[in-house]
């Protein structure tokens, strides 16, 4: 589904000349073969061919032959030389600015409006108005509607018409079929189906054949009409007859054959005590996860249709809740007590039910021409949103716009409240949800769902992992999707939308407050708003924000609703649909997309294109790999759980019950001081946001025991898909293998696997790695875990009254999962043909630092981080700790008052997490906020000290990363100067070649005199863009959005649209283009590995850079790690990328700064001759209205005249005055020469990736402490010795850094890359 700006560009790149180049490189990877020995086979055989829901049992093996099997595994494992896919790049023309993207008289954010209304008013009956607006739009945007205007268009128009109520419009439908030719569109299969159905359906049989006979001459088939989305059982029948009269041997459809049902098993298991309110009642969210999970507990039902059932359960499960309540809830009125939150639901459902319906009316009227209102623009906003109001029923309106305004309090930094923006786009967004959740359901038929459960069957069994198979089975869905029309509505509509269901909400929703009468001294109970707009100031700006009743939000603190909005998101009962298209996958019914995308229409434009050009296979085959591992709940560990939770204490992690907050005594001079006062205050305050803190932690889970009980005797899957960069996530947000400690040692494999005798040795080492024992030699961890039998016995046996040894460890939680498995293997008697289930992890070392070690030849870098070969692992946190202990003892030995009070307390632990980070990019600001926070936890380091401490700390860490790491910063530094120069180019077409300037025709009307910096980086569109070497193509989504107002009847927004073309932040390409691409070339290595992995039969599951499978086969799994790892990196990625820049930006210009040579002074690199004609052009097209200077001398510098240097917009102002007065020659210079500089004002502010409203005073910070390292080091700018000249050369990239020694191949023996 897409934006009109969207699809235009996708067309427009589309018809556009398309610039491909392969770059090809010998490869000497490795592929990874399935086992060759028969046994091995077996070993390894996935569960896929299984029944979904299968329980899994030790299969009946003899001893023997199990140890037999786990030896031969671990030597039967053979590599085929081979080499990864060409680089393709696939091209799409960059967008543009300041130019009409369309030819008429709409804008584009018009457009999408009226596109978006046209869109509800088919879905709503309006045919009459949108047939208006569709002429209206092919009258003023005739190139665009021509774009735009496709088939599936014209086809929501002929199937509107055909199910018109209360007859249906053939004679529309058919003279719209005869108008295809005007507007240049073909009709498709299923135009052709939509006309033969409705005539059916009118009996109307010699029309429908006359159609299929149309259809026939068209090159469409009658099978292929079968198989049409559109058509439904019945129509099918019907269809039959029709087919006979003009083919009467053709044969019928076969009958569906059922699945059969599977017993549900049932285990016994504590009833979780689910977080009470105030009035001891389970808070609503937990209970309608509850109502939720029944679906599991069908009996005589197959775990495929339990999956559609969970799926379909989202807001009916809400209303029916509401329901329940109103029918058990005693009536309170009456009451001098507070209503709990389910009875305010309830109240409140039922008045903006009403409240909705007589809007619809006053709609009506509106449409009527009926005006029942004085104010002309409300029913302007009247004939806007009316159409989207009829697209839901009443109740599921009221529904969602009241759970969302619930589940948006106390976000984006409004206290018991909300922006306003947020609130209204995040309603009207959910509420289009919905209803195209709702008609994906109802588009649902038999043939969809034989091809969609073929498909489901073809994976279990494996043979889509066949590239072949996949191919073909793509093209079949393809053809069989269901192709309707669904514009994205504009974010203008949505919060249009949302603004009224919010105003007519704030109207209807009251909360019932006890008071008293001041005249009679009786109490009464006042019906007060439980919602009201107000404004107030955040961070300087005045902001829209809808304010909760603090009664309502006392409330939600102990009843939190965010959890129940989209209950499907669920893990799976069955493998998740295959990924076949881009938008094709997951899970069975609801629409997913393979990448998450926020904010960039042109990520999507390139996944489209990459996708139609068969470039991504590879991609959809390792997120079906991770999504294709079957996992179960450990048992033994959710009854520990249980036992855990039912207490109401604060056990492992999981927090305690929360009690009654008592407010703190008032101080005595409360009523006297001021300060006391606030004090007070606060201190309650912080209580009070503590409480509610600590209550979602227990709500959070609490949600994930639920899900766990729930699924405790059913397999579940998790669909995945991926951020831009390629890293796989799971969809499913609450209780997956990424989670917590508490989520992972709740997780095992549904398949178990015999131990053998490496496998116990890698159980007993990932126990030792649990529970801290992981800097140490193999061997040392595996004695580790040997030498404390007694205390894993003890944790395995009474966890909850035993010493609790478990609870030590970092995880504790999967230590005592493990703890379990290993008292288990050793207490069967043979510990090697023990059948395991217990996930056991490889992680890697600092994994960015892996990938810049390989990409620089880096060879101490590679040695640090475990790619080199060695007797122990090496600890590259220690290291950096290490590096930096001797550069505090130089300093404070020359007087260094700072490194003499670190001397001897720097830690691994203080280092770490900026060691890690700095990889991805932290910044100065960042990392010393992480430093701050270690030094605060260590002894001896006074508190009023720790700020300093923290800045002169970091400065120490960066400093010895460099050293350690000098080849990981020169390329650091490349990614990043290149990135740079992307954002700042433009294409060749923007630039004048005679002037040498901005193509005046681009700029802003106001600014066409003169040429600006502003106008400059108003052309700045360019993103920068890199192919993975698996093919995906990645966009980086950082631009300046515009902003646009939007007239809403709560209040005027100012809300950015990311729909609308905008300059590049090159601030943020620059900065985060280095982390980016290490995490892709991450994200590439962990996908490579999962298929190297499925295809040696191994159950593979993973965490970023934390790889999980079996421990009979971790060594097999480590294998192709470190082959994957070779195979990716024998590709010169970095010559690869340079290529892909340099043939990407082959035609775009890019600012560079020249120095102007003096008369007589030899012209040497980067600069420029005196007498160049650029400088002559320039000069006379800027002077010639002017004055007339003569021929000797027009073009000679000015000797006594300041010189230039590059100016950051705040000197430039400052100097523009100071060189006012300088003679008519130079002044005019001056005019012409301006300034290309960076956003960021200098080399030491490294901005964050992605930089939060909350960190512009960090940012400043960070560019005060650049200029005080530079002042304190003694760097100073020094004036150029010439003046200078701004001009556009041919974007051209650094020379890539030298690589080092270091041969990647080396990594092959290394036993601590992953460990």
């Amino acid at each position: 589904m897409l934006s009109v700006a969207a699809t235009l560009r996708g067309t427009r790149a589309t018809l556009a000349r398309t610039r491909q180049a392969a770059l090809r490189n010998p490869l000497s990877s490795s592929r990874l073969q399935q086992p060759r020995s028969r046994l091995t086979n077996r070993l390894h055989s996935t569960v896929a061919t299984e029944e979904a829901a299968q329980s899994i049992h030790a299969p009946p093996i003899s001893v023997s032959a199990l140890r037999a099997e786990a030896d031969s595994a671990l030597h039967s494992y053979t590599l085929n030389p081979t080499r990864l896919e060409p680089i393709k790049i696939v091209c799409l023309p960059e967008l543009k600015a300041n130019e009409p993207r369309e030819a008429g008289k709409f804008a584009e954010h018009q457009l999408s409006e009226q596109m978006a209304v046209m869109y509800a008013c088919l879905s709503t009956g309006e045919l009459d108005r949108a047939r208006r607006i569709f002429l209206a739009l092919h009258k003023n945007n005739p190139e665009d509607m021509l774009v735009l205007g496709d088939i599936r268009m014209h086809n929501s128009f002929m199937e509107s018409y055909m199910n018109a109520e209360p007859s249906p419009k053939t004679k529309e439908a058919l003279k719209w079929f005869e108008s295809l030719t005007k507007y240049q569109v073909k009709p498709d299969l299923t135009t052709f189906a939509i006309l033969i159905k409705g005539f059916i359906r009118l009996d109307s049989k010699h029309t429908a054949k006359v159609m299929m006979m149309e259809m026939q001459k068209a090159g469409f088939t009658t099978d292929e009409l079968r198989l049409c989305p559109d058509l439904h059982g019945n129509d099918l029948e019907k269809i039959e007859v029709v087919i006979r009269m003009l083919q009467p041997e053709q044969a019928k459809l076969s009958p569906f054959k059922d699945d059969k049902l599977i017993p549900t098993k049932t285990s016994n298991f504590a009833e979780v005590k689910p977080v009470m309110n105030s009035k001891n009642e389970p808070v609503i969210g937990v209970t309608l996860m509850r109502s939720t999970l029944d679906a599991l507990s069908l009996e005589n039902v197959d775990n495929y249709e339990k999956q559609l059932k969970l799926e379909e359960r989202s807001y009916e499960t809400a209303l029916d809740k509401l329901e329940h309540d109103r029918s058990t809830m005693p009536d309170q009125l009456s009451q001098m007590n507070v209503k709990p939150l389910k009875g305010y639901l309830w109240q409140w459902h039922q008045a903006l039910k009403a409240s909705i319906k007589l809007e619809l009316k006053r709609v009506e009227a509106v449409m009527e021409k009926r005006s029942i209102s004085d104010d002309a623009s409300l029913d302007r906003d009247r004939m806007l949103y009316g159409p989207f109001l009829k697209l839901l029923s009443p109740d599921k309106m009221s529904i969602i716009t009241i759970l969302e305004l619930l589940r948006l309090n106390n976000s984006g930094g409004i206290i018991e409240g909300m922006k306003s923006a947020r609130a209204l786009i995040g309603i009207g967004k959910a509420i289009e949800s919905e209803y195209n959740a709702e008609q994906m359901t109802k588009k649902s038929n038999k043939a969809l769902f034989d091809q969609r459960y073929n498909v489901h069957q073809l994976y279990g069994n494996g043979r889509l992992f066949s590239m072949a198979v996949r191919k073909a089975e793509t093209k079949r869905s393809e053809a069989m999707h269901p192709t309707d029309w669904t514009p994205l509505w504009p974010e203008s509509t949505r919060a249009k939308v949302g603004s009224v269901l919010t105003t007519l909400l704030m109207d209807c929703a009251k909360v019932q407050i006890p008071s008293f009468n001041p005249e009679t001294n009786e109490s009464i109970v006042e019906d007060i708003p439980a919602f009201y707009h107000a404004y107030q100031y955040s961070k300087g700006q005045r902001i829209g924000v809808i304010k909760v009743h603090n009664h309502i939000s006392e409330i939600l603190s102990k009843e939190p609703v965010g959890a129940v909005i989209h209950p499907r998101l669920l893990p799976m009962l069955v493998h998740p649909r295959p990924w076949l298209t881009f938008n094709n996958g997951g899970y069975l019914n609801a629409q997913s997309t393979i990448m998450r995308i926020r904010h960039c229409p042109q990520q999507f434009d390139y996944l489209k294109k990459a996708h139609e050009e068969g470039l991504l296979y590879r991609v959809y085959n390792g997120l079906d790999v991770l999504g294709r591992t079957r996992w179960a709940v450990n048992k033994k560990v959710l009854n520990t759980v249980l036992d855990a939770w039912n207490t109401g204490k604060e056990f492992g992690k999981i927090p305690a019950a929360a009690g009654d907050i008592e407010e703190l005594p008032k101080p005595d001079d409360y009523e006297t001081s001021t300060k006391a006062k606030a004090k007070w205050l606060a201190e309650n305050r912080r209580l009070k946001l503590d409480a509610k803190n600590h209550h979602s932690l227990r709500c959070d889970v609490n949600y994930k025991i639920e899900i766990a009980r729930a699924f405790a005797d059913d397999p579940m899957y998790f669909p995945h898909n991926m951020d831009f960069r390629g890293r796989a996530y799971p969809i499913p947000p609450l209780f997956n293998h990424l989670g917590n400690d508490l989520c992972r040692g709740l997780l095992m494999f549904d398949e178990a696997k015999p131990l053998g005798a490496k496998g116990f040795t890698w159980l007993k080492i990932h126990l030792a790695n649990l529970a801290g024992f992981d800097k140490h030699s193999l061997s040392a961890r595996a004695q580790f875990t040997m030498d404390h039998l007694d205390d894993i016995f003890d944790s395995a046996d009474k966890p909850m009254e035993g010493n609790r040894w478990w609870l030590k460890a970092e995880d504790p939680w999967q230590c005592l999962a493990t703890c379990i498995e290993v008292a288990d293997a050793i207490r069967s008697g043979d510990p090697e043909t023990f059948m395991s289930r217990m996930p056991v992890h490889q992680d890697g070392t600092c994994n960015g630092l892996q990938h810049y070690a390989a990409l620089g030849g880096d060879m101490a870098g590679a040695q640090q981080v475990n790619l080199v070969p060695s007797d122990s692992p090496q600890d590259v946190y220690s290291g950096v700790a290490r590096s930096v202990e001797r550069m505090l003892e130089v300093q404070a030995a020359g007087g260094n008052e700072s490194a003499q009070m670190l001397v001897g307390k720097i830690s691994r632990k203080i280092v770490k997490q900026t060691v890690m980070t700095n990889v991805y990019g932290v910044t100065f600001i960042g990392a010393r906020a992480q430093i701050e926070n270690r030094l605060k936890e260590t002894p001896g380091i006074p508190e009023d000290q720790v700020r300093g401490l923290s800045t002169y700390l970091t400065q120490q860490v960066f400093a010895s990363i460099g050293e350690m790491f000098t080849g990981a910063r020169a390329i650091q530094d490349w990614l990043a100067e290149s990135a740079r120069r992307i954002a700042k180019s433009v294409p060749r077409s923007v630039v004048n070649p005679d002037t040498d300037e901005i193509q005046e025709s681009l700029l802003v009307k106001k600014r066409k005199k003169q040429t600006t910096k502003q106008a400059i980086a108003d052309q700045q569109m360019t993103s920068v863009i890199w192919t993975t070497p698996l093919n995906l193509p990645i966009v980086q989504p950082y631009r300046k959005m515009e902003h646009k107002q939007v007239r809403t009847n709560l209040q005027s927004l100012t809300i950015k649209d990311p729909s609308q073309a905008s300059p590049v932040n090159v601030q943020k390409q620059r900065t985060a283009f280095p982390p980016n691409f290490i995490h892709s070339l991450d994200a590439t290595h962990m996908l490579m590995s999962a298929t190297g992995c499925v295809e040696a039969g191994l159950t593979f599951a993973s965490v970023h850079d934390s790889y999980w499978t079996h421990a009979c086969d971790v060594e097999i799994m480590n294998e192709v790690l470190r082959n994957q790892f070779i195979a990716l990196h024998s590709n010169n990625i970095m010559k690869n990328l340079q290529a892909e820049f340099m043939e990407r930006y082959k035609d775009y210009l890019y600012p560079v700064t020249l120095v102007i040579a003096n008369p007589g002074e030899e012209v040497g690199e980067g600069m420029i001759a005196w007498d160049d004609e650029r400088i002559r052009r320039r000069y006379i097209r800027h002077d010639s209205d002017s004055t007339s200077l003569k021929a000797d001398d027009e073009f000679l510098p000015d000797p006594a005249e300041p010189l230039d240097e590059p100016m950051t917009p705040a000197k430039k102002t400052k100097k523009s005055k100071k060189s006012s007065s300088g003679s008519s020659s130079s002044s005019s210079m001056d005019a012409n020469v301006f300034e290309f500089g960076d956003d960021e004002e200098d080399e030491h502010d490294l901005s964050s990736v992605i930089i939060d409203e909350d960190e512009e005073e960090l940012e400043a910070e960070a560019r005060a402490m650049g200029k005080a390292l530079r002042k304190k080091g003694n760097v100073t700018k020094k004036k150029a010795a010439n003046k200078l000249f701004h001009s556009w050369d041919p974007i051209s990239f650094p020379p890539l850094p030298d690589k080092g020694e270091f041969d990647v191949r080396n990594v092959a023996e290394s036993d601590y890359f992953f460990s």
